[in-house]
């Protein structure tokens, strides 16, 4: 996950080309520039991203041998497009493994190492995955270090103490700079302890979605011009930091196809459950339908599939009746969920699409060019259920009839 947060935030450096390519000759250089999909037997590549967990020895000694994975991602890369995705996999998160056993999915990588989850991930989502980077209990100390810092936020104070995991943090809340002991604690914070009071920033959900944040942060830190100057360093910190079955020439392959685009098409995502203690050991349950969709879409690239993810409200504004069941009907037919379909409680003449997350931006945009609402706007506090509302006004009530009526 850090090393391509390096190489995406600044991959169309050609200086950094050469550094990661071991010092390819140029024209090498120039065919990864200007085919990087040669390098891949598709366009769209998923690498399964690693953190690994370490201990410590009775005499304090650092080992990471048959470690839990304390950081799991998937990472679908179109390189036709120079779009990414990420979606976290929550540690905790309950598997059926190839080798009999059920568990903690962080489990089959101490059993069986990342062959074992690499299987267990195809097999739980039907899925592919072409390679794979696992990242050394040491990498995101050394690389946020060799960036100089960066810029995270946090909700609330994050304070944990544990002398014999060597972990140490004591974050305040709000936007600030922090530095690679500081971005470990980050990343790793669980829960309080100490006497500590409790934080909004606990439970594993809320941990991916800072991992995720740090990918970002690390990202655009590099792109800051005084590391521009000094991208062989830290390319080299990177490397040497992970363990991957991707060649050389396919990294400096990624780099020059993501890095032209940059971070502004990457989309990031936890995968949707709910968690429970059973038997005394915590346990997180994907919500099957809501996971598959999630997958289907961010990592295999079916644009359809997130629309399942969507839970659409419709009412009718307008003054002809029928038009909320009509309308719903046609959602439906993209995939979208329908939550509800009634009567607004008041008449208007224009349309609009409320939708309550910032994520949930270009599905309502998607609704929107498909009914040709114009009026879109975020109101994560409107009070009727659903992740987007949609008020069918007078404009469209007949078109949207009509067009119903011809199904």
């Amino acid at each position: 996950m850090f090393l391509l947060a390096a190489l995406i935030g600044a991959g169309w450096a050609y200086r950094l080309l050469h550094v990661v390519s071991g010092g390819a000759p140029p024209g090498e250089l120039i065919r990864v520039i200007r085919e990087p999909e040669g390098f891949f037997p598709r366009n769209r590549v998923v690498v399964l991203i690693v953190g690994k967990d370490y201990n410590y020895t009775r005499q304090d000694i650092a080992y990471s041998k048959n470690a839990r994975s304390d950081t799991i991602m998937l990472l679908s890369l179109d390189l036709q497009n120079g779009s990414a995705a990420a979606i976290s996999v929550p540690r905790d998160t309950y598997v059926q493994a190839p080798d009999g056993i059920a568990g903690k999915v962080n489990g089959t990588f101490a059993r069986g190492g990342v062959e074992l989850l690499r299987q267990t991930l195809e097999g739980t989502f039907n899925l592919k995955i072409d390679h794979y980077v696992v990242l050394k209990d040491t990498a995101v100390k050394h690389i946020v270090d060799a960036l100089g810092g960066v810029w995270v936020e946090t909700i609330d104070a994050m304070r944990y103490d544990d002398r014999w995991g060597h972990l140490h943090i004591n974050l305040p809340p709000g936007r600030q700079f922090i530095n690679g002991e500081q971005a470990v604690g980050f990343v790793r914070f669980r829960k309080s302890n100490q006497g500590a009071p409790p934080s909004k920033e606990e439970g594993d959900i809320r941990r991916t979605e800072r991992q995720q944040q740090l990918l970002r942060a690390m990202a655009e830190q590099a792109l800051k011009p005084n590391n521009l100057l000094r991208l062989d360093q830290i390319a080299h910190v990177a490397l040497g930091e992970i363990e991957t079955d991707l060649s050389r020439p396919q990294i400096m392959a990624i780099a020059a196809r993501m890095g032209r685009q940059g971070l502004s098409n990457l989309r990031t995502a936890t995968l949707p459950g709910s968690g429970g203690t059973y038997g005394g050991v915590y346990l997180y349950y994907l919500d099957r339908a809501k996971a598959e969709a999630l997958v289907d879409w961010l990592i295999k690239g079916d644009q359809t599939a997130g629309n399942r993810l969507v839970g659409v409200s419709v009412l009718n504004a307008s003054s002809r009746g029928g038009v909320a069941r009509a309308t719903a009907g046609l959602l439906r037919q993209q995939g979208f969920s329908i939550e509800r379909t009634d009567t607004a409680p008041e008449r208007q003449e224009t349309s609009t699409l409320i939708y309550k997350q910032a994520a949930l931006e270009a599905q309502a945009r998607a609704i929107g060019a498909l009914l040709q609402v114009k009026s879109i706007e975020k109101d994560p506090d409107y009070p009727v259920g659903g992740d987007v509302v949609l008020l069918i006004g007078n404009d469209l009530s007949a078109a949207l009839l009509e067009r119903w009526a011809k199904q």
